[in-house]
This record gives C-alpha cells, structure tokens and sequence, in this order.
C-alpha cells in the first residue's frame, strides 16, 4: 500500500520464484554450514571428556575423587562426581561439564542445582582475561562469582522437594 496525498492506493509489488528460491537456498546453506560448524565444535570438546569421564568410571579413579569431594558436594546436594564437572565448568566451558555429568545419572534435582551453579560461575579462564582488560577487578568478580554460586547451589539445595 501506498500513501498519495492522504490516500491509500495498492500497488502490486511481486517477486518473481527465482528470487524467492535463491535467497531460501542462500539461507540453507548459510544454516546448514553454521550448524555444521556448531556440532564440529561442541563434538571435538564433548566427546573426549565424555570419554575420559567414562575411563575414569571404569578405573574407579572417579570414585577416589567424588570420595575426598561428597562431603562438599553433598552440601550443595550433588554427589561427589559432580565435583568433576564443576571443576570443568569453571575451568574449560559449560560443554566440557556437560560432557562430564552426562553419564553420571543424575536426576532432575541435581541436573537443575548443577545447571544454576554452572550458569552463574564458567569458564573462569576466559572470562577473567575479558573482565581484567575492561579494567575491573577481575580477582573479586571471579571471588562473587564462585560464591555466589556456591551459595544459590546450596540454596536450591534446601529449597527444592527431593522428588522434583
């Protein structure tokens, strides 16, 4: 629709298919090369630590370590082998931990309580050579952090039914 000296009047603007059809395989491609590309990143980081999880199950070495880690742990109402995915979360990104408790079996309960904590405090490395640069105070922001997160887990902790 067009407005002439206060009047509306329609016009007939058309596209012809080819222009349609290339901008729609334009589209496609450009989805289908990002998707690639996210999947390729996301398996080069999942799949080696979720195999290293797995070697550590059958070893039993990840036992030893949700041993020394489940009285912490069980404050935040994890079991102890989350330590490992929490230790990654900070440490690598959000992918390496959820590689590292995807085979753990978690419930509902703890995926949500992990989710929280890692949501708030990742990929520490990272982000405090981003947040030192911008001129902040990167030790205390990665100290509020830590904590804070810290403290929502074991918050959720008490709040959550055990059956949820």
């Amino acid at each position: 629709m067009n407005i002439d000296e206060g009047i509306l009047t329609e016009t007939s603007e058309t596209h012809t298919s080819t222009e349609i059809s290339i901008s729609f395989k334009e589209s496609l491609y450009e989805g289908l090369r990002q998707g690639l590309y996210s999947f390729y990143t996301l398996f080069k980081i999942m799949t080696p630590v979720y195999i290293l999880i797995s070697i550590l199950k059958e070893i039993a070495v990840l036992e030893i370590l949700a041993g020394y880690f489940s009285p912490f742990m069980k404050f935040l109402g994890l079991p102890g082998e989350t330590a490992l995915a929490v230790v990654l979360g900070w440490t690598v990104n959000l992918y390496a931990a959820i590689a590292a408790f995807a085979g753990l079996g978690l419930s509902i309960r703890q995926v949500t309580i992990l989710a929280v904590m890692l949501g708030i405090s990742h990929s520490h490395f990272m982000e405090t050579a981003i947040i030192s640069r911008m001129k902040a105070r990167p030790w205390l922001i990665l100290l509020i952090r830590i904590v804070t997160s810290l403290f929502i887990g074991a918050l959720m902790n008490l709040i959550l039914p055990e059956n949820f």
